[in-house]
């Protein structure tokens, strides 16, 4: 009998089941979060489920009440571009540091700050009708604060970015806001700001015809390019001057067509839509609840929304980084060593890792570090310090805070816990 397929199965199991606990003791052993921390990811869900996941009138309501929104609100789309032309978002920002600097910077506002999904963020700006009802003119007051914003952020961070503005409306309908935001994005040159208002008066706005922006599409959604949502805009935006009717067909075919497309690419989990389960539903929507619901449904077919802190093997650098802390971590081992390994630069490397694990590059080292000192003090004899210098620390004070501060434990209360146990 040939064992080797069982044994590769078991190492490969073995192997999985290692780094998924190993993400989960990352989790564990972050620190405690200030209040004004917790704020900051109490806004990034809210944002997260109001424009990707969809939320409830009960859950908005729940949202309003922690967060103390007003009744109207618009949104502000911000991109960060690539520094070159090579179309590599080559960035590192901490978010957290993101957040504080646009709230010291919008002291006088209501705003919910949103996640940084691949190179954009978003900002929700509330306030009541006195500021923003209908017949109310505020767009010249909302690119004056973006226009202010946008110069801070760029000082600050080093960046280039461009900006969209959306329509005021009710905290109930902001997801429009958020879609006429994003509508400018395509056509803002680098440092430009575009409230939707001016969207039509600028000439790359008639640049793509449907047909163009939906080959486009299939072609970024295939080989899994953020611009696909880019694309599907287009098309939205061609497809919103429709009657509802012509909405309803078109959409259920773009939708197809992304499903197809995310099919050929080798995303197994990911099935065909079934566009007669959707009947029903589509009959009731009409305007711009159809251009919305076809959003949502793009966002769940192509899957470019990633869960947070859901690490993706199945990227080629995140594999190749992870094989070579499981060869090297003994050794020292610098974030530079490693981007030198999988050949791009430091900078954008950190990003890739943040990105595509949810954690950054130093604490998934320390923890695996960690993770290994585990073993070997428990299923061993070895004294802490030999434990320290096999998993590649030098000082044996300093690896004794490291495993405390991710453990809750130094490495001798670990002993004497596991051998009591």
């Amino acid at each position: 009998m040939n064992t080797s397929n069982i044994d590769t199965k078991t190492d490969s199991d073995l192997n999985k089941a290692f780094w998924d606990s190993l993400q989960l003791e990352i989790l564990n052993s972050k620190k405690a979060f200030s209040v004004e921390d917790i704020s900051s990811y109490v806004e990034k869900s809210f944002m997260f489920s109001l424009f990707f996941r969809g939320t409830s009138h009960k859950e908005l309501s729940v949202f309003r009440s922690i967060l103390d929104f007003k009744d109207l609100g618009y949104l502000i789309l911000i991109e960060v571009l690539p520094k070159d032309n090579d179309n590599i978002v080559d960035f590192d920002i901490d978010e957290l540091s993101l957040y504080y600097f646009i709230k010291n910077n919008l002291p006088d506002l209501s705003t919910a700050i949103g996640p940084m999904i691949h190179n954009r963020f978003s900002i929700m700006v509330t306030d009541g009708p006195e500021a923003l009802a209908p017949g109310k003119d505020f767009k010249p007051n909302s690119i004056s604060v973006v226009t202010n914003l946008l110069l801070a952020l760029e000082n600050e961070f080093q960046i280039k970015l461009i900006a969209g503005i959306g329509n005021a409306q009710s905290i109930h309908t902001i997801y429009t806001s958020f879609l006429e935001a994003l509508s400018c994005l395509p056509y803002c040159n680098p440092g430009e700001i575009i409230h939707v208002q001016d969207l039509s008066r600028h000439d790359r706005y008639h640049i793509y015809e449907y047909k163009e922006a939906e080959n486009h599409m299939i072609e970024a959604v295939h080989h899994r390019k953020p611009d696909a949502y880019d694309y599907f805009l287009m098309m939205m935006n061609r497809i919103s001057q429709l009657n509802d009717n012509a909405k309803r067909n078109k959409i259920i075919e773009a939708l197809v067509l992304a499903s197809h497309a995310s099919r050929i690419d080798g995303m197994d989990e990911v099935d065909y839509i079934d566009y007669t389960s959707h009947i029903n539903t589509l009959i009731k929507l009409s305007g711009n609840e159809l251009i919305e619901w076809a959003f949502q449904k793009f966002v769940d077919i192509t899957g470019f929304v990633k869960k947070p802190n859901a690490i993706d093997y199945s990227n080629k650098i995140v594999q190749a980084t992870k094989e070579y802390l499981e060869a090297h971590y003994a050794e020292e081992i610098s974030l530079e060593d490693v981007a030198e390994y999988v050949n791009i630069s430091p900078q954008y490397f950190s990003k890739l890792i943040k990105k595509n694990t949810g954690f950054n590059f130093i604490d998934w080292l320390s923890m695996l570090r960690v993770k290994k000192a585990k073993e070997l003090l428990t299923n061993s004899n070895l004294t802490v310090k030999e434990v320290c210098f096999m998993v590649g620390y030098k000082d044996p004070n300093y690896f004794s805070r490291i495993f405390k501060k991710k453990i809750g434990l130094t490495p001798s209360e670990y002993i004497k816990k596991n051998t009591q146990s």
